[in-house]
């Protein structure tokens, strides 16, 4: 089986890396590409994912065989983003977002208002809620998509966030309507693509559909 995990904002490929040597365990073929999500608005990056699904599409697979995605925090809008545009959606198989902000992040508006900072690092500004509501999500794809939320927040800033939330991301905007399966568990956003539960919990959506037996 054959994974692409995409890490997020102001991170690189080696964010990834705990999962997947997990994958890798498991017996999966992991790719983790290494993706300039700081200085570009996530939709741009789009091209590079879809590049590398070409690739791996071309080196062949077995038969039945499918790219799963799992991607954390602004790595999950880069997948949502790839569902809409790609020309290989028949050779994308299962798809996890962790921590992503799907309904945009209230961090992410405060951060707007300060002068210059979204100009420098423009993922920031994809991150609005006022961006995202203007983008057009292909949402009926066909393509199975869960998604998992932190509820554990230990940052400073944490008291600038409504309602539940990891520390950056608030629990009700990872949720959208027609996941195939959600789940909050115990962990912060820097951390919960770290964490062994969270590991289990994307394997068996990956290979069964669901969260939970």
């Amino acid at each position: 089986m054959k994974v692409i995990l995409i890490h997020g904002f102001f991170r690189s490929d080696r964010d990834m890396h705990d999962m997947a040597k997990y994958f890798k365990r498991e017996g999966y073929d992991c790719y983790t590409p290494n993706l300039p999500l700081t200085f570009n608005e996530f939709d741009v990056i789009v091209s590079l994912v879809e590049d590398l699904v070409e690739a791996i599409v071309k080196s062949g697979l077995d038969k039945g065989e499918q790219i799963h995605l799992v991607g954390h925090s602004t790595g999950g809008l880069v997948i949502r983003k790839l569902l809409t545009e790609t020309k290989y959606l028949d050779a994308i198989g299962r798809c996890v977002l962790v921590g992503t902000p799907n309904r945009g992040s209230q961090l992410a508006d405060l951060a707007s208002k300060i002068r210059g900072y979204t100009n420098v690092f423009k993922t920031v500004k994809s991150l609005r809620k006022e961006y995202l509501d203007n983008i057009e999500f292909q949402n009926d794809t066909g393509i199975d998509i869960a998604a998992i939320a932190g509820n554990k927040s230990n940052f400073g800033f944490n008291p600038l966030i409504r309602g539940q939330n990891d520390g950056f991301v608030e629990v009700e905007s990872v949720y959208y309507p027609g996941l195939k399966d959600f789940e909050v568990l115990p962990y912060n956003h820097r951390t919960i693509h770290h964490e062994i539960e969270t590991f289990q919990h994307v394997r068996h959506f990956l290979e069964t559909g669901r969260f939970k037996p």
